[in-house]
């Protein structure tokens, strides 16, 4: 099956219609939506139509209801805190109304039921879930014991006649995210104890811990920071103040933690708990709060990040723990669950300190009713003058326009060592330059070389900002113009009657999703052949996308059917998911493949071969078509790809794998960019796996319209 890649950032602009669609009996008439969508690769905006509940169907699909649902932990011991809960109600004569929050498929309402709960109420505010939660109640035979509820619990109105006629007596919520209250935990559970459940309730999870821990990295750095770039022999590039003394991004940054090398940082502090939040009622649950805590330091570093993750005391003993900890803070590290929809987190410090071994540090932390927030001080910081109970938010715009992953490689010193030699082989005294790349330093690293003049196009203007932020601090005005133009806007007297002769770009644009959207950049180079010698060199030369069949150890999961959950039936569910991504998303998605582990099955192919300095209006359709053979026993449940930028005399920068591939043996991914990834059907682990498979792969590049269509399909046939 052939189908068409496109960004999934698209909505700018969008009108209903009545159409008429033929089929072979009748004409149909339907509402539907066009959507402007823009194409990454050639920058245009384009008219797609979809049907009227499009975005209805987007959320479900991109929904982490399944990835919940394969989480094994969280299944098993929801289920023995309600066995738990229940028979203790049971053996005090206790009634046991069970009232289920955010039910979603009605897991956790059936488990009730069957456990021996006398009445079970289940509430469930999104529409085409709490369909589907009807029907598998229906299906698993629960009709007459949980009664659905379709709305938001803040909505229940209780008493006779009204939604439920008494308040319940236990509760069970699965209402958390990677921040744990960052779906509205605070509000969600006050509101219940003050309307909706009685006094002496029972509450499943009764409580939350929040745990954090002080780190020292270079690379976590990166991701918050732009340290000093180094051109050998020549000034460095300095950060701008503004920017490196900038609180940051306000928001969490949510990863994998447990894939980040223990080599790649040093921890400052143990893991600290600094707050604790009763669900239980027994204690008021606070919307904002604030606390200090003094610690000494295991290790001498610079503070530049704060780990964080949480646990869940599920019964009021405390006996039942389910833990979201890293793997050298899980209480249980050999029997961890793998799951993607509760991660751990990154935030950073406010203020910058350093500290050595077993000093004393000050770590202020904060919530309110849906985030955190951390700062640290010793006795050598200076506090910011706005206080650091503040929530940080970005002042100098930098972490507003770059993502995380975005800063980091621009300070990333493989690729740099890249594009420092890169220059160094084609710069000259006589050099214009023009980079194509959107909030880029190359056009300062190639002033620093001796270009006679730099221009760089940054249309977006907050790229824009950022760049000149730089030229100003390294006092490189005159040697670099930033312009705020697209590539077709560009005139002779943009560049100062000047031909260009070295074309530069990292390359990567904020509008590229998959690892074929830097395509863009030959799209760009074709704008500006006019104002170009004749022998200007482009620099990447060419681009490849290359392939390979990988077995995902995890991630394969937020994909897979569920089918029987702790002995219940989903498939209703798993067919709902199925057809809403069928039909709004593409069969490849991106994926930060550092964080979850694949082995390689298969040699690595190449599936497209791009010349940049040809051009892009000069070719037809380019298809390609590979046979990857499976050459591992194990099971083949996806596909990755990545894109590698050759800049000439060995010199290329990937957005794949760091070191060489090896059969069998795990792939060390890029940390800086998001791969392409295609889950094959069928994408559960098996016990076994066949012989001789192969996997299909055909690739068509329409340089006419700028799409890439891809296909996939197993076989057992070369």
């Amino acid at each position: 099956m052939l189908m068409i890649l496109r960004s999934q950032y698209t909505l700018t602009s969008r009108f209903f219609i009545y159409f008429q669609t033929c089929t072979d009996k009748y004409f149909r008439r339907e509402m539907g939506t066009f959507v402007s969508e823009l194409n990454p690769i050639t920058g245009k905006q384009e008219w797609t139509f979809h049907d009227e509940k499009y975005d209805y169907k987007q959320e479900i699909a991109r929904s982490a209801y399944a990835d919940m649902l394969h989480d094994t932990e969280r299944n098993q011991k929801y289920y023995s805190a309600l066995a738990k809960a229940i028979a203790k109600h049971q053996k005090e004569g206790k009634p046991m109304h069970v009232l289920d929050i955010g039910t979603g498929t009605g897991l956790l309402s059936m488990m009730a039921a069957r456990l021996g709960a006398q009445q079970v109420t289940a509430c469930e505010a999104f529409e085409p879930v709490a369909d589907c939660a009807r029907q598998i109640i229906n299906q698993n035979g629960f009709q007459d014991k949980v009664h659905l509820i379709p709305k938001r619990s803040t909505d229940i109105k209780v008493g006779h006649g009204k939604d439920m006629e008494s308040r319940a007596d236990i509760l069970v919520t699965e209402v958390f995210d990677t921040e744990l209250i960052g779906e509205g935990a605070v509000r969600t559970f006050t509101h219940a104890h003050h309307q909706l459940l009685k006094p002496d309730c029972t509450v499943i999870p009764a409580a939350g811990n929040l745990y954090i821990q002080l780190a020292s990295s270079k690379l976590v750095r990166r991701w918050n920071r732009v340290p000093l770039i180094q051109v050998p022999g020549y000034e460095a590039i300095v950060s701008p103040e503004k920017i490196s003394s900038c609180g940051g991004a306000p928001s969490l940054h949510d990863l994998q933690l447990d894939q980040l090398p223990l080599s790649a940082f040093t921890p400052l502090t143990v893991p600290l708990k600094v707050f604790r939040f009763d669900f239980s009622g027994k204690t008021v649950l606070r919307p904002d709060e604030s606390i200090g805590t003094v610690v000494r330091s295991l290790n001498a570093g610079q503070v530049d990040a704060v780990f964080m993750w949480w646990d869940l005391e599920m019964d009021d003993e405390g006996e039942i723990i389910l833990s979201c900890a890293p793997r050298w803070a899980h209480p249980t590290p050999s029997h961890m669950q793998w799951r993607d929809h509760w991660m751990q987190s990154i935030y950073y410090p406010y203020n910058d300190i350093t500290v050595t071994e077993n000093e004393e540090i000050k770590i202020i932390s904060s919530h309110d009713e849906y985030s955190f927030w951390f700062d640290v001080s010793n006795q050598t910081s200076e506090e910011r003058t706005n206080g650091i109970k503040d929530r940080p938010v970005c002042t100098c715009g930098a972490h507003i326009t770059h993502s995380r992953s975005r800063l980091a490689m621009i300070s990333d010193p493989y690729r740099l060592d890249v594009y420092i030699k890169t220059l160094q082989q084609n710069i000259t005294s006589d050099s214009v330059c023009l980079c194509v790349s959107d909030g880029s330093l190359l056009p300062l690293i190639a002033a620093r070389l001796g270009a006679k003049q730099v221009f760089a196009l940054e249309p977006n203007h907050q790229c824009n900002r950022f760049v000149m932020d730089f030229v100003k601090q390294n006092n490189l005005q005159e040697r670099v113009t930033v312009l705020c133009k697209r590539p077709e806007e560009v005139t002779q007297q943009d560049l100062c009657g000047l031909k260009i002769s070295v074309i530069i770009a990292e390359p990567v644009f904020q509008s590229s999703v998959l690892p074929w959207d830097h395509i863009s950049f030959w799209y760009a180079i074709g704008e500006l052949k006019e104002l170009m010698t004749r022998d200007c060199k482009i620099l990447p030369k060419s681009m490849s996308v290359k392939t390979i069949a990988v077995d995902y150890t995890d991630l394969w999961k937020i994909r897979a059917p569920v089918g029987i959950c702790e002995g219940f039936d989903l498939k209703i569910f798993d067919n709902l998911i199925k057809e809403t991504i069928e039909e709004v998303d593409a069969h490849v998605e991106p994926q930060p493949l550092w964080e979850y582990p694949c082995r390689a099955l298969s040699k690595e192919l190449e599936a497209l071969n791009l010349d940049f300095t040809t051009s892009v209006r000069d070719h037809e359709n380019l298809t390609t078509e590979l046979t990857m053979k499976i050459e591992s026993p194990s099971h083949c449940n996806g596909v990755a790809m990545w894109s590698e930028f050759d800049f000439g005399d060995g010199l290329v920068v990937s957005t794949g794998p760091r070191e060489p591939i090896v059969l069998d043996k795990k792939i060390e991914w890029d940390m800086y960019t998001r791969q392409g990834v295609h889950f094959l059907k069928n994408s559960k682990k098996e016990n076994t796996a066949k012989q001789d498979r192969f996997i299909r792969v055909k690739v068509e590049f329409k340089p006419s319209v700028g799409h890439v269509n891809l296909g996939f399909s197993l076989t057992e046939f070369p």
